[in-house]
């Protein structure tokens, strides 16, 4: 899944790498003493992180550092990186990091690369988000600081892997209002790389329209989409973005009849039996249409019957 890096302060997939690397001994020929003092700072990074500490860690960058995430977005300086990590551990108070250090390769007495992989799991439970990084490490005054930091997209992730984040929506769902019942059914593709989805909506309790969507990763893209199509013709695709407390998808399409369509619906859990559906900014045919809100609960499972 493509991380909103920048916006919901996933930044620290980019970044990570340079905390908990596990103990190892330098490439042959390093300077046993100048691989040491970089180990020292990728433990201290590590501490920091794990205090949650901003800016502790924005001093062990140089003051001109610049950091490259995976969408190619640059973030430079001490004070920038240090508001980013800020706002991450504002929103994430609970996130931790898991490193698997490949090499640290050391360029003379003033340079060291270090590249390896990240796993950052923002919340117990959570799905982790992986990804590759390289960290160039300069010898500033005596003193080891990170100079730049790069994130590189993870090449190991599945389909399925990229879509476990939206693990939670399977199941059978139901929300009501006086207009008309809409049942969802969601459930994993054969082959677990889709999320296909079954939605009836029922109005004086005759079912009124069918939809049937299928959600999957685009890796061209690089990013989960979605394609929706209802039983009148219509097709919907749509582009989600992961966010701070659920879910934002840009929707576009067409009606059976020709006419344009467009919204940006969001799915906020509220309870892992329950969630918010809105849908905003709805244009059809040229027309705004006025924004729509539901609750949508998870149905009770069925007794079994003796």
């Amino acid at each position: 899944m493509k991380r909103l890096i920048l916006a919901a302060g996933l930044l620290a997939t980019a970044v990570i790498g340079i905390g908990m690397a596990r103990e190892q001994g330098g490439p042959p020929g390093a300077p046993a003493g100048e691989a040491a003092a970089v180990r020292a700072v990728v433990d201290a990074f590590v501490a920091a992180y794990d205090k949650h500490d901003a800016e502790a860690l924005s001093a062990l960058f140089l003051p001109d550092a610049k950091v490259i995430t995976e969408d190619g977005d640059v973030i430079e300086g001490r004070e920038a990186i240090a508001r980013t990590f800020a706002a991450l551990f504002a929103e994430y108070p609970a996130t931790k990091i898991e490193i698997a250090v490949d090499s640290i390769k050391m360029i003379g007495k003033d340079l060291a690369v270090e590249v390896g992989s990240s796993k950052t799991i923002h919340a117990p439970g959570a799905d982790p988000e992986v990804s590759k990084y390289t960290v160039v490490h300069c010898k500033r005054d005596g003193k080891w600081l990170m100079a730049l930091a790069r994130d590189n997209p993870a090449d190991t992730a599945s389909a399925h892997e990229q879509l476990k984040p939206l693990a939670w929506m399977v199941g059978d769902w139901i929300d009501e209002s006086p207009a008309a019942v809409v049942s969802t059914s969601c459930k994993w593709s054969a082959d677990k790389n889709y999320l296909m989805q079954d939605i009836v909506v029922k109005s004086a309790g005759k079912a009124t329209m069918t939809v049937q969507q299928r959600i999957g990763y685009d890796p061209v893209q690089k990013c989960i989409r979605s394609w929706a199509f209802d039983s009148e013709g219509g097709v919907v695709d749509g582009h989600w973005t992961r966010t701070p407390d659920g879910w934002m998808v840009k929707a576009t399409g067409y009606r059976s009849d020709g006419a344009t369509a467009s919204a940006t619906n969001t799915y906020t859990p509220t309870g892992k039996d329950s969630y918010v559906w809105r849908s905003t900014d709805r244009v059809v045919g040229g027309n705004l249409a006025d924004p729509v809100e539901v609750r949508v609960a998870r149905k009770p499972p069925v007794a079994a019957t003796k």
